[in-house]
C-alpha cells in the first residue's frame, strides 16, 4: 500500500480539490472582471467568510469521522455548498451576464442539492447514533456498575468479569444453557508503544475497545483483562455462535487502521483470540488460565 493510498478518505479530499480547483478556474476563464469601483467590500468579505467556514466545515468532518455513508453523505452535501458559496463569492468579483443575463442565479442550486444530501445524512447519522445508545442502554440494563470500570478504555474492568462470569456459572445449576467466554490479544502492542509512545499506546487500546464492542451482540459483555487482552463473555451461547462473533471481531480488525497526525497510517490493528465454553461448575480464575493458555499456545505455533 503507497503512502497516497493510506491517506485518511483518500477519495473525498481529491474530489474536495477537484471541485474548487475546477469552480475557481471555469468561473475566471468564462467570466469578466468586474469594475473595480462596482466592487461591494462588504459583501465580498461576507460572501467570502461563509465559503470559508464552509469549507472549515468540511475539513473537521473529514478529520473527525471514520469511513462510511454518514461521512461520505456529509462531505457531498458541504462541497456541494461550498461550491454556492464560491460562487457567491466569485461573483462579487467577476460577472457572466455577457453569456447569459440569468446565469449567476444558478449558484444556488449546488447548495440546494448539497442540503437534500445533508438531510439524508442526518438522518443516517440519527440511526447510528440510535443504535449505539440502545446498544450502551442494553449493556447498562444488565451489567453497569460503575466502581467496575477501566480508566484508559472506559470497559468493565477484569474484576467485574470475574463476577459476572461467577454469576453465570450459578445459573448452569438451574438450566441446561452453556455460555462462552473469549480473550483477544492485541498482537505486538508493545513494539507498537516503543515506536509511537504510550498515549498512541493508549488510544489504540480504547479504539481496540470500540471495535470489539461494536461488532459483538447487544447482550454480550466486554472488559479489558490485563495490558493488552480483552475479554468478552457471551452469555447462553453455543460455541459454534462465540466463533463466528469472534471471526468477525477479528475480520473487523484486520481492517481497521491507526493513524498518525498527518493522516497516514501507522499500524493496522490485528488480534489473536481463543474462546471456550463453559459448561459445568468451574472458578472463573481458571476460565481465564484455559484462555491465557490457548493463547501461549496459538502465538507458539504461529
Amino acid at each position: 500500500m503507497t503512502p497516497l493510498k493510506r491517506i485518511k478518505h483518500l477519495e473525498l479530499w481529491l474530489l474536495l480539490t477537484c471541485t474548487v480547483a475546477i469552480t475557481v478556474s471555469v468561473a475566471i476563464i468564462f467570466g469578466q472582471w468586474k469594475p473595480r469601483v462596482t466592487i461591494e467590500t462588504l459583501d465580498a468579505i461576507g460572501e467570502g467568510g461563509l465559503a470559508v467556514m464552509s469549507l472549515i466545515w468540511l475539513v473537521a468532518t473529514l478529520l473527525s469521522r471514520p469511513a462510511g455513508r454518514v461521512t461520505t453523505a456529509l462531505s457531498y452535501g458541504l462541497i456541494l455548498m461550498h461550491v454556492s458559496l464560491l460562487l457567491d463569492c466569485l461573483d462579487e468579483f467577476l460577472t457572466f451576464e455577457h453569456i447569459h443575463p440569468t446565469l449567476s442565479s444558478l449558484e444556488a442550486f449546488p447548495a440546494l442539492l448539497g442540503m437534500i444530501v445533508m438531510s439524508f445524512a442526518m438522518y443516517w447519522w440519527y440511526q447510528e447514533q440510535t443504535y449505539l445508545n440502545l446498544t450502551l442502554l442494553k449493556k447498562e440494563r444488565h451489567f453497569r456498575e460503575h466502581t467496575f470500570t477501566d480508566y484508559v478504555t472506559g470497559l468493565y474492568s477484569a474484576r467485574y468479569m470475574e463476577k459476572q462470569i461467577s454469576n453465570e456459572i450459578s445459573l448452569l445449576n438451574d438450566t441446561t444453557r452453556h455460555f462462552c467466554v473469549a480473550m483477544f490479544d492485541l498482537n505486538a502492542y508493545n513494539q507498537f508503544c516503543f515506536e509511537y509512545g504510550i498515549a498512541k499506546g493508549e488510544e489504540l487500546l480504547r479504539n481496540t475497545g470500540q471495535l470489539i464492542t461494536l461488532h459483538i451482540r447487544g447482550c454480550d459483555l466486554t472488559c479489558r483483562y490485563a495490558g493488552d487482552k480483552f475479554v468478552v463473555l457471551f452469555p447462553a451461547t453455543p460455541y459454534i455462535t462465540a466463533q463466528i462473533i469472534i471471526d468477525r471481531v477479528c475480520d473487523a480488525a484486520k481492517r481497521n487502521y491507526q493513524y498518525d497526525d498527518d493522516l497516514t497510517t501507522i499500524n493496522a490493528m490485528t488480534l489473536s483470540a481463543a474462546c471456550v465454553e463453559v459448561s459445568s461448575d468451574t472458578a472463573s480464575t481458571k476460565v481465564f488460565d484455559q484462555l491465557i493458555s490457548q493463547l501461549k499456545q496459538k502465538k507458539q505455533a504461529a
